[in-house]
Protein backbone atom coordinates (compact mmCIF):
# COMPACT_ATOMS: atom_id res chain seq x y z
CA UNK A 1 0.00 0.00 0.00
CA UNK A 2 3.15 2.32 0.52
CA UNK A 3 4.72 1.61 -2.55
CA UNK A 4 1.72 2.56 -4.25
CA UNK A 5 1.09 6.19 -2.44
CA UNK A 6 4.63 6.64 -2.96
CA UNK A 7 4.68 6.01 -6.79
CA UNK A 8 1.41 7.87 -7.24
CA UNK A 9 2.12 10.89 -5.29
CA UNK A 10 5.30 10.96 -6.68
CA UNK A 11 4.41 10.80 -9.82
CA UNK A 12 6.88 11.13 -13.11
CA UNK A 13 5.21 13.78 -13.68
CA UNK A 14 5.52 15.69 -10.67
CA UNK A 15 9.15 15.04 -11.11
CA UNK A 16 9.18 16.03 -14.68
CA UNK A 17 7.82 19.10 -13.04
CA UNK A 18 10.11 20.12 -10.85
CA UNK A 19 12.88 19.59 -13.27
CA UNK A 20 11.22 21.92 -15.90
CA UNK A 21 11.16 24.38 -13.27
CA UNK A 22 14.72 24.49 -12.06
CA UNK A 23 15.19 24.98 -15.90
CA UNK A 24 12.60 27.75 -15.94
CA UNK A 25 14.70 29.36 -13.13
CA UNK A 26 17.94 28.89 -14.33
CA UNK A 27 16.90 30.43 -18.06
CA UNK A 28 16.20 33.70 -16.05
CA UNK A 29 19.50 33.18 -13.86
CA UNK A 30 18.07 32.91 -10.37
CA UNK A 31 20.87 30.00 -9.82
CA UNK A 32 19.91 29.54 -6.03
CA UNK A 33 16.35 28.50 -6.95
CA UNK A 34 17.24 26.53 -9.74
CA UNK A 35 20.18 24.48 -7.51
CA UNK A 36 17.33 23.97 -4.91
CA UNK A 37 14.57 22.59 -7.33
CA UNK A 38 17.00 20.23 -9.31
CA UNK A 39 17.85 19.18 -5.57
CA UNK A 40 14.02 18.37 -5.11
CA UNK A 41 13.47 17.20 -8.00
CA UNK A 42 16.33 14.40 -7.65
CA UNK A 43 14.37 13.14 -4.32
CA UNK A 44 11.01 13.05 -6.08
CA UNK A 45 13.12 11.10 -8.74
CA UNK A 46 14.29 8.65 -6.22
CA UNK A 47 11.29 8.42 -4.44
CA UNK A 48 9.78 7.79 -7.71
CA UNK A 49 12.24 5.03 -8.65
CA UNK A 50 11.56 3.38 -5.43
CA UNK A 51 8.24 3.34 -5.65
CA UNK A 52 8.51 1.65 -9.01
CA UNK A 53 10.84 -0.92 -7.95
CA UNK A 54 7.64 -2.40 -6.37
CA UNK A 55 4.97 -1.59 -8.69
CA UNK A 56 4.92 -5.14 -9.95
CA UNK A 57 3.91 -6.14 -6.15
CA UNK A 58 7.21 -7.33 -5.47
CA UNK A 59 10.53 -5.83 -5.22
CA UNK A 60 12.03 -6.27 -7.97
CA UNK A 61 15.51 -3.84 -8.34
CA UNK A 62 15.66 -3.85 -12.14
CA UNK A 63 12.50 -1.49 -12.57
CA UNK A 64 14.26 1.08 -10.56
CA UNK A 65 16.83 0.97 -12.62
CA UNK A 66 14.70 1.17 -16.13
CA UNK A 67 17.01 3.66 -18.03
CA UNK A 68 14.11 5.51 -19.13
CA UNK A 69 13.31 6.93 -15.58
CA UNK A 70 17.37 6.12 -14.17
CA UNK A 71 19.22 8.32 -16.89
CA UNK A 72 17.60 11.49 -15.13
CA UNK A 73 18.57 10.62 -12.09
CA UNK A 74 21.96 9.80 -13.23
CA UNK A 75 22.07 13.04 -14.38
CA UNK A 76 21.04 14.94 -11.46
CA UNK A 77 23.65 13.32 -9.57
CA UNK A 78 26.77 14.12 -11.98
CA UNK A 79 25.55 17.78 -11.90
CA UNK A 80 25.18 17.72 -8.67
CA UNK A 81 28.56 16.33 -8.12
CA UNK A 82 30.31 19.06 -10.48
CA UNK A 83 28.42 21.16 -8.18
CA UNK A 84 29.95 20.21 -4.70
CA UNK A 85 33.66 19.71 -6.38
CA UNK A 86 34.51 20.95 -9.04
CA UNK A 87 35.34 24.46 -10.21
CA UNK A 88 33.07 25.37 -12.27
CA UNK A 89 29.99 25.72 -10.67
CA UNK A 90 28.10 27.25 -14.38
CA UNK A 91 29.19 23.53 -15.79
CA UNK A 92 26.93 21.77 -12.92
CA UNK A 93 23.64 24.44 -13.66
CA UNK A 94 23.57 24.07 -17.72
CA UNK A 95 23.39 19.86 -16.54
CA UNK A 96 19.86 21.28 -16.02
CA UNK A 97 19.24 21.09 -19.75
CA UNK A 98 19.75 17.32 -20.36
CA UNK A 99 18.23 16.14 -17.39
CA UNK A 100 14.78 18.28 -18.85
CA UNK A 101 15.29 16.46 -22.12
CA UNK A 102 15.52 12.94 -20.62
CA UNK A 103 12.63 13.52 -17.88
CA UNK A 104 10.24 14.98 -20.38
CA UNK A 105 11.61 12.14 -23.22
CA UNK A 106 10.26 9.82 -20.44
CA UNK A 107 6.69 11.00 -19.89
CA UNK A 108 6.59 10.96 -24.13
CA UNK A 109 7.77 7.55 -24.19
CA UNK A 110 6.75 5.69 -21.08
CA UNK A 111 7.98 1.98 -20.07
CA UNK A 112 5.70 -0.63 -18.39
CA UNK A 113 7.36 -2.44 -15.65
CA UNK A 114 9.22 -5.93 -15.58
CA UNK A 115 7.03 -8.40 -14.43
CA UNK A 116 9.15 -11.24 -12.70
CA UNK A 117 10.79 -13.58 -14.15
CA UNK A 118 14.12 -15.72 -13.93
CA UNK A 119 16.29 -14.18 -16.23
CA UNK A 120 16.13 -10.78 -13.65
CA UNK A 121 16.76 -12.79 -10.61
CA UNK A 122 19.84 -11.97 -10.13
CA UNK A 123 22.46 -9.30 -8.74
CA UNK A 124 23.97 -8.79 -12.34
CA UNK A 125 20.59 -6.91 -13.57
CA UNK A 126 20.63 -4.17 -11.20
CA UNK A 127 24.46 -3.73 -11.74
CA UNK A 128 24.08 -3.96 -15.42
CA UNK A 129 21.38 -0.89 -15.61
CA UNK A 130 23.08 1.14 -13.05
CA UNK A 131 27.13 0.78 -14.65
CA UNK A 132 24.79 1.29 -17.93
CA UNK A 133 22.79 4.17 -17.30
CA UNK A 134 26.04 5.72 -15.35
CA UNK A 135 28.18 5.75 -18.24
CA UNK A 136 25.32 7.09 -20.36
CA UNK A 137 24.57 10.11 -17.92
CA UNK A 138 28.86 10.61 -18.34
CA UNK A 139 28.47 10.23 -22.45
CA UNK A 140 25.30 12.76 -22.24
CA UNK A 141 26.36 15.51 -19.90
CA UNK A 142 30.26 15.34 -21.38
CA UNK A 143 28.81 16.25 -24.47
CA UNK A 144 26.57 18.56 -23.66
CA UNK A 145 29.52 20.20 -21.67
CA UNK A 146 31.03 19.90 -25.21
CA UNK A 147 28.52 21.68 -27.13
CA UNK A 148 28.33 24.64 -24.66
CA UNK A 149 32.52 24.71 -24.74
CA UNK A 150 32.03 24.67 -28.81
CA UNK A 151 29.51 27.51 -28.38
CA UNK A 152 31.66 29.56 -26.01
CA UNK A 153 29.28 29.44 -23.19
CA UNK A 154 31.75 27.73 -20.90
CA UNK A 155 35.45 27.86 -21.01
CA UNK A 156 36.48 25.01 -18.61
CA UNK A 157 36.64 21.62 -21.26
CA UNK A 158 35.46 19.05 -18.14
CA UNK A 159 33.89 17.21 -20.58
CA UNK A 160 36.75 14.91 -21.54
CA UNK A 161 37.28 13.52 -17.86
CA UNK A 162 33.18 12.71 -18.24
CA UNK A 163 33.57 10.47 -20.71
CA UNK A 164 37.22 8.58 -19.84
CA UNK A 165 34.76 7.76 -16.46
CA UNK A 166 31.96 6.85 -18.68
CA UNK A 167 33.96 4.26 -21.03
CA UNK A 168 35.22 2.54 -17.70
CA UNK A 169 31.69 2.24 -16.45
CA UNK A 170 30.18 1.29 -20.26
CA UNK A 171 33.35 -1.21 -19.98
CA UNK A 172 32.43 -2.31 -16.96
CA UNK A 173 28.60 -2.83 -17.99
CA UNK A 174 29.41 -4.94 -21.22
CA UNK A 175 31.31 -7.30 -18.35
CA UNK A 176 29.05 -7.43 -16.04
CA UNK A 177 25.79 -7.78 -19.02
CA UNK A 178 27.97 -10.78 -20.88
CA UNK A 179 27.97 -12.54 -17.28
CA UNK A 180 24.06 -11.75 -16.89
CA UNK A 181 23.57 -13.01 -20.66
CA UNK A 182 25.65 -16.41 -20.27
CA UNK A 183 23.29 -16.89 -16.91
CA UNK A 184 19.96 -16.13 -18.42
CA UNK A 185 20.51 -17.34 -21.67
CA UNK A 186 23.43 -19.59 -21.94
CA UNK A 187 25.65 -17.17 -24.51
CA UNK A 188 27.55 -14.06 -23.28
CA UNK A 189 27.06 -12.45 -27.02
CA UNK A 190 24.07 -12.28 -29.12
CA UNK A 191 24.05 -11.08 -32.69
CA UNK A 192 20.63 -9.09 -31.70
CA UNK A 193 20.22 -5.54 -31.95
CA UNK A 194 20.61 -4.66 -28.47
CA UNK A 195 24.33 -5.89 -28.36
CA UNK A 196 25.25 -4.94 -31.63
CA UNK A 197 24.08 -1.51 -30.47
CA UNK A 198 26.40 -1.69 -27.46
CA UNK A 199 29.20 -2.93 -28.98
CA UNK A 200 29.38 -0.31 -31.52
CA UNK A 201 28.73 2.57 -28.74
CA UNK A 202 31.65 1.26 -26.86
CA UNK A 203 33.69 1.25 -30.53
CA UNK A 204 32.80 4.80 -30.80
CA UNK A 205 34.42 6.05 -27.61
CA UNK A 206 37.36 3.42 -27.90
CA UNK A 207 37.86 5.34 -30.97
CA UNK A 208 37.52 8.69 -29.09
CA UNK A 209 40.17 7.48 -26.44
CA UNK A 210 42.52 5.95 -28.94
CA UNK A 211 42.62 9.56 -31.14
CA UNK A 212 44.28 10.96 -27.89
CA UNK A 213 48.18 9.68 -29.43
CA UNK A 214 47.46 11.29 -32.95
CA UNK A 215 49.39 14.40 -33.34
CA UNK A 216 46.47 15.60 -35.52
CA UNK A 217 43.97 15.50 -32.68
CA UNK A 218 43.06 18.94 -31.11
CA UNK A 219 40.60 20.47 -28.53
CA UNK A 220 38.56 20.95 -31.91
CA UNK A 221 38.11 17.57 -32.89
CA UNK A 222 37.79 15.96 -28.99
CA UNK A 223 34.73 18.43 -29.06
CA UNK A 224 32.83 17.20 -32.03
CA UNK A 225 33.18 13.89 -31.23
CA UNK A 226 31.97 14.66 -27.90
CA UNK A 227 29.24 16.07 -29.23
CA UNK A 228 27.88 12.78 -31.52
CA UNK A 229 28.02 10.34 -28.73
CA UNK A 230 24.84 11.62 -27.23
CA UNK A 231 22.96 11.31 -30.72
CA UNK A 232 23.75 7.82 -31.16
CA UNK A 233 22.81 7.20 -27.19
CA UNK A 234 19.52 8.69 -27.93
CA UNK A 235 18.89 7.14 -31.38
CA UNK A 236 19.83 3.16 -29.92
CA UNK A 237 18.20 3.83 -26.34
CA UNK A 238 14.73 5.03 -27.91
CA UNK A 239 14.41 3.58 -30.91
CA UNK A 240 14.16 0.20 -28.91
CA UNK A 241 11.76 1.75 -26.62
CA UNK A 242 9.16 2.71 -29.42
CA UNK A 243 9.30 -0.45 -31.29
Amino acid sequence: MMSFLVCSFFSWHLTAGIYAGSLLFSLFRKERTASALLSAGFVANTLFLIGRSQSAGVFLPVNMVTETYFLPWCLALLAGITWLFGRDKKSALFGIYPIFFFSLTALLVPVDAYPPSPQHNTIFVPLFFIAEAMAHACFVLGGWLAFLCMVKRIEMPIFNKMIIWGFVLYSLAQIIGAIWAFWGWGSAFHWSERHLQSASLWCFYSAYLHLHFSSKWNLKGKLRFAVIGPIIIIVFSYAYYIK
